[in-house]
């Protein structure tokens, strides 16, 4: 007699659910359960549609781990913190951590809204709304927008946030890459530290000139064009030994920006950054 083998999935987890923003010139995924995390990005450029984001699978279906890949929101500050002011807040902070983002996709936009709780205010008290928004432009560009809105009827809401994205890079040719733009040879240069889990920080050019992007060459996919506001002040530049990712991260402050250094929104006031990608 035979014997079947039943597997036992009720402890497995349903994977986090997908919207999608799809048209002729480009397509972009998120997961307002996880985080609002931008999944996918689909850019066209001379070589027909590409993704230029990594994704790593097992940490998004894993509700316990952070997503590695894609473009993680960073909210209301961006790498590690500790201060008595905002007690149990995490690194990058907890946007990321979220499942309450509600969403909306139309023909060629879409948005997220993350909304302060009672669980946000246990780390971060105040009263706020974070919108996500993203475009796919008739040139094919796909602009994303992060707002924060202060609720607060007389204080400012102190931020620091940022964007997260991981680009697809074989490991093997990260030292390939080029960075042509102010600040780019000091990248170039630190290739072994920001290679090996540290980090290089620059400074957006856009706070020089708002025309300048950062113009990024990526073996096996091109030149990566990204037009920064100069909300961000700085670019960060970090990946791992062995992965084929490096993360070229926008960021308002440096590390502890949220307590040193932080933007101020007055009260009723909505501050925004906003990133640009296309493709050469």
């Amino acid at each position: 007699m035979s014997e079947t083998t039943r597997t036992d999935t009720r402890d497995i987890p349903e994977p986090p659910r997908i919207e999608t923003l799809r048209t002729s010139r480009g397509e972009i995924s998120f997961s307002p359960e996880r985080g609002g995390i931008i999944t996918s990005m689909k850019l066209r450029g001379p070589a027909g549609l590409r993704e230029i984001l990594y994704l790593d699978q097992a940490t998004l279906d894993d509700p316990e781990k952070n997503v590695k890949g894609g473009v993680p929101i960073l909210f209301p500050n961006a790498g590690p913190i500790n201060s008595p002011d905002f007690p149990g807040m995490k690194q990058h902070g907890f946007a990321r951590n979220m499942r309450s983002w509600e969403s909306g996709v139309s023909e060629d936009e879409f948005w997220e809204t993350l909304t302060a709780d009672a669980s946000t205010r246990e780390k971060y008290p105040y009263d706020f709304s974070l919108r996500m928004g993203g475009r796919i432009e008739k040139n094919g560009s796909t602009i994303i927008s992060q707002s924060a809105t202060n609720h607060e009827p007389d204080r400012d809401l102190p931020v620091s946030m940022g964007l997260h994205p991981y680009f697809r890079v074989p490991a093997d040719q990260k030292q390939a890459m080029r960075f042509d733009f102010p600040g780019g040879d000091i990248i170039e240069r630190g290739v072994e530290k920001w290679a090996n889990d540290g980090t290089i920080s620059v400074d957006n050019p856009a706070l020089i000139d708002p025309r300048s992007p950062l113009r990024i060459t990526i073996p096996e996919l091109g030149t990566l064009v990204m037009d920064v506001s100069p909300e961000y002040r700085k670019i960060w530049v970090w990946s791992m030994m062995n992965k084929d990712f490096v993360c070229i991260e926008p960021v308002m402050r440096d590390e502890g920006g949220l307590v040193n250094d932080p933007e101020l929104v007055p009260p009723g006031a909505t501050y925004t950054g906003t990133v640009k990608f296309r493709l050469e």
